[in-house]
């Protein structure tokens, strides 16, 4: 698979689960489950293609923004839509940041200890 390829992959993936997360964030009462769903979620693509980590944590705030884009505004909402959907994924940024970060980690040490390769 050609490096172009892998982008493609990657953040259309990284969307996806961005946009389960966006999801999750209107639906639900608290912030961890989002959190949580994102900081996984940018762990476990950052495991499998580290240096391509910076794709997944954008696709994540972008599936995040599309979320939030795409769906009705909360009820008693007085933002515009395209703000709050920007500061949702601005938000989202940071725990997939951290997931992506402790996912390159493993990998690099996965890779010094000769369990797997890093590409």
């Amino acid at each position: 698979m050609n490096f172009t390829t892998k982008i493609l992959v990657l953040s259309s993936l990284a969307a996806l689960l961005g946009a389960c997360a966006g999801l999750w964030d209107l639906t639900a009462d608290t912030l961890s489950g989002t959190l949580a769903i994102l900081a996984a979620s940018a762990f476990m693509l950052a495991l499998f293609l580290p240096r391509l980590a910076v794709f997944g944590v954008l696709g994540l705030a972008g599936g995040v923004l599309l979320a939030h884009l795409m769906a009705y505004p909360p009820p008693g909402s007085s933002m515009p839509v395209l703000e709050r959907g920007m500061i949702a994924a601005a938000v989202a940024m940071l725990p997939a940041a951290a997931g992506a970060l402790a996912g390159i980690l493993v990998a690099r040490t996965a890779a010094c200890m000769g369990w797997r390769s890093v590409e």
